[in-house]
């Protein structure tokens, strides 16, 4: 232990000796521990240890249950919502799982305080849950009590459970909040519950749809429709059965209640998904455990110059460790000084590098999408420290490797009898090593950066079917109490119509149901006169519009008209508009106005729709997806709309204004999701955009420590080189050819790591096509003008070496020694 204790005061006096190399080793290893940090601690709070996961018992048992078929569009097909009927035959045959509980969304009014000491209204994401759906998930309320048995029946339904997000906002954490009444849509809920803080729903398919309801009331099943696919049901696995089993058993149900039920299951089986599954997207992983790697090659890149400047340091003390062997010291006792002087200066860094991340932590939400679970909470828990714990001490032996090797390989007698300013040729080649190695992680760094940000440039170019600029949008959900008739909304639309068209710098305004990125409606068709293929059903997504919903969403009309004010008053429109994918898949190379469709009636059967008019493709999920076929039916009689604003200026600043146009019509009426068409785009690009920045920013970073671990290099090579090089001027050597010999050198070291990096990039890169959008992973463009950027820092960080070569006097180097 004593001679642990020698070694590690003898490399404090060491590095406290040379303190700007101790300085530059800390910061580069701090930069690169930081970095590893900060990306493990998302890689944390988003896959390992959600909050939203660790908030229920035994998450690992727990599974969604949904129904699937295939018919549907991609984004719906593997998860659509259950129907009552069906649950409740889940429930009762399955025997893989402990139980099933289930809930629903919907929209409720209430009145709040406003800011001002007004009161305003306010519309609230509500859940209606089964009597079992906490215990399944193992959540018990913080205060108050679940709901019970009996108010789960007609009539005494009147309770509510709050979430904690309310209850400190709304309530200013009100201890007597028990018993208070909370009024929505006209009725009275007694509070009986505040769930924990903790508590948040998992999100849903993989992370596309993230639900946070703020109040929770009971469910009474017996009054709600049973075949409406509406709810969402979650499971429990019994102990010993695995996820396959349960998938099997559901199977097995699912074809039964097919054979059963043809007319509500033909097409329809079940899936099941562990909850942990569905909380995070394929894209978001693939995204993190991107990062993940970049950062370690950032780290890999620090050590090599690390690794780099002690060899140096080593070389320097070549005489001074020969001479300490002579005297009888051990070749293991220098390697053991050796790397304690590595992994003292790692420790250090690695706690520099945990300040840092600390600040990183405190960016990178900033930069990342706002409604990623977890993202919002990271964190420095356990796990990641010890993460950081290791990764330095890694870190350590790693960049101590090669000062330990060059002590171990020492010839005594040479390092005696050359001069200290002598170059040693071994040790020479292994730092132009290390830097090929810090050049080709770079690139390949650089390269991934490069395709991320074309990517994210063809993304944003792609041409949406409309015009999100200068676009207002606004949600209102109108009670069903007090609005429930259809002439009741017609008559709400058309005075908000009215009213908002009027004010000044509005251009147009239009009601729908269904928006492109926002809000997706789908439904099943026919064709008047066509075969119906036996087991195939014809889907499209559906919208229900007002007069100038075309030209406020500024959707381009391609044949034939759009609806008048008429058409959208009426109570039974016979008319419907539908896009060219539409057209494409049902009447190719004919004309379509005219045609007729089957659909869906407002009292429920199908009603005949003609075609009056073909538009432009909408991307409705997003400029990744291609657009589906859709039909516009005339209509704003609508219980939950979006009111559209196309503006002469700025979007966001006209809000407050049409807000209160809306109250204006109805004072208790509230709105919710006020955005900026534009905003919706940013928000559905954020994961990309978030992956570009700090891939970005990570590529620089490794830049610059390959620039300056070739200037390090260069730099001390002539020194090393100093009599070498003024013999060579004393001899009639052109100063110009002596800063072309040192930069040949740095042009060999650079095209070569450039060459590997190409070969890994090439190898590597693959991996992130799935990541990538209209760009291929091996893009020669991109490619090249990394390559070329790279030799052009690497041309500008060996210039001031070369330079200072070239300047070198014949008499003082022949003085060096």
């Amino acid at each position: 232990m004593g001679t642990v204790w020698q070694d590690l005061k003898y490399a404090i006096r060491a590095l406290r000796k040379n303190l700007l190399f101790t300085l530059a080793a800390i910061f580069t290893l701090a930069l690169g521990i930081a970095a590893n940090t900060a990306i493990f601690s998302m890689i944390n709070a988003v896959l390992l240890n959600p909050l939203p996961i660790k908030a229920l018992k035994d998450p690992e048992r727990l599974v969604m249950i949904w129904e699937r078929n295939p018919a549907l569009s991609a984004l719906f097909a593997e998860r659509i919502p259950p129907c009552l009927k069906n649950y409740r035959i889940w429930k009762k045959e399955n025997r893989s799982l402990e139980g099933i509980a289930l809930y629903r969304e919907e929209s409720l009014n209430i009145t709040v305080q406003g800011d001002d000491g007004g009161r305003r209204p306010e519309q609230v994401l509500t859940a209606r849950s089964s009597v079992d759906f906490f215990p399944l998930l193992g959540v018990r309320p913080r205060l108050g009590r679940n709901f019970t048995t009996d108010e789960m029946q007609p009539g005494k339904e009147r309770v509510a459970i709050i979430s904690d997000d309310l209850y400190r906002s709304r309530f200013q954490s009100d201890p007597r909040i028990l018993g208070k009444p909370l009024r929505f849509d006209g009725f009275d809920y007694e509070i009986v519950g505040v769930l924990p803080p903790d508590f948040a729903l998992p999100a849903m398919g993989e992370g596309f749809d993230r639900k946070k309801p703020k109040v929770w009331v009971p469910l009474p099943v017996d009054l709600a429709k049973q075949d409406e696919r509406s709810y969402f049901a979650y499971g429990r696995l019994k102990r010993g059965v695995n996820l396959e089993q349960a998938r099997a058993e559901m199977k097995v149900i699912g074809k039964r209640l097919e054979t059963a039920d043809p007319d509500l299951n033909t097409g329809f089986s079940i899936n099941v998904f562990s909850v942990k599954e569905e909380d995070v997207s394929p894209s978001i992983r693939r995204s993190l455990f991107m990062l993940q790697v970049a950062v370690a090659f950032v780290l890999l890149i620090a050590c090599a110059n690390v690794a780099n400047l002690l060899l140096a340091r080593a070389v320097g003390r070549e005489k001074e460790i020969a001479i300490r062997v002579a005297l009888g010291a051990g070749r293991l006792r220098i390697v053991r000084q050796v790397m304690s002087e590595s992994l003292l200066l790692s420790g250090i860094g690695g706690a520099a590098g945990l300040l840092l991340s600390f600040w990183a932590l405190q960016i990178l939400p900033r930069l990342g999408p706002e409604d990623l679970h977890g993202f919002h909470e990271l964190r420095i828990d356990p796990l990641v420290l010890s993460f950081t714990m290791l990764v330095t001490m890694l870190a350590g032996l790693l960049f101590g490797l090669a000062p330990a090797f060059h002590a171990l390989g020492l010839s005594i007698n040479q390092a005696l009898n050359r001069g200290a300013r002598s170059v040693g040729g071994t040790s020479n080649r292994v730092r132009g090593a290390l830097v090929i190695f810090e050049i080709a992680l770079s690139l390949i760094l650089l390269i991934g950066a490069g395709l991320t940000i074309r990517s994210l440039a063809h993304l944003m170019a792609t041409d949406l079917g409309f015009h999100p600029e200068h676009l207002l949008t606004l949600r209102i959900a109108l009670p069903a109490l007090k609005y429930s008739t259809p002439e009741q909304r017609a008559a709400f639309g058309d005075r908000l119509l009215d009213a908002v068209r009027q004010q000044p710098g509005v251009r147009s305004a239009g009601l729908t149901n269904g928006v492109p990125m926002q809000s997706i409606n789908e439904g099943s068709y026919e064709i008047e006169g066509a075969a119906a293929k036996p087991g195939h059903l014809l889907v499209a997504d559906y919208a229900r519009v007002s007069d100038a919903y075309f030209e406020t969403l500024g959707v381009k009309l391609v044949r034939g008209r759009t609806f008048d004010r008429t058409e959208v008053r009426s109570k039974q429109p016979a008319v419907a508009v539908v896009n060219e994918t539409f057209v494409r898949q049902n009447w190719p190379g004919t004309n379509a106005i005219g045609k007729v469709i089957l659909f869906g009636g407002e009292q429920g059967g199908t009603a005949r729709f003609s075609v009056i008019g073909i538009v432009g493709d909408e991307h409705q999920f997003g400029p990744e997806e291609a657009s589906h076929p859709e039909i516009y039916l005339p209509g704003h009689h609508l219980k939950d709309m979006i009111l559209l604003v196309r503006t002469a200026g700025e979007p966001l600043s006209l809000a407050s204004n049409v807000e209160r146009q809306v109250w204006n019509v109805d004072k208790d009426q509230p709105v919710s999701d006020v955005k900026s068409m534009e905003g919706v785009l940013r928000e559905w690009v954020a994961p990309r955009r978030f992956s570009m920045t700090v891939l970005l920013n990570f590529a620089g970073a490794a830049l610059l420590l390959a620039a300056v671990g070739l200037y390090s290099v260069l730099a001390y090579s002539v020194t090393l080189r100093t009599k070498e090089i003024g013999i060579r001027v004393a001899l009639g050597a052109d100063p110009r050819s002596v800063a072309v010999f040192v930069m040949r050198q740095a042009l060999q070291w650079t095209v070569t790591g450039v060459a590997i990096g190409i070969a890994g990039a090439l190898m590597l890169t693959r991996f992130m096509q799935s990541l990538l959008f209209g760009i291929n992973a091996a893009d020669p463009s991109t490619f090249v003008s990394v390559a070329l950027l790279l030799i052009v820092v690497a041309a500008v960080a060996s210039y001031l070496p070369a330079r200072r070569a070239s300047h070198i006097n014949p008499l003082e180097a022949l003085r060096v020694e």
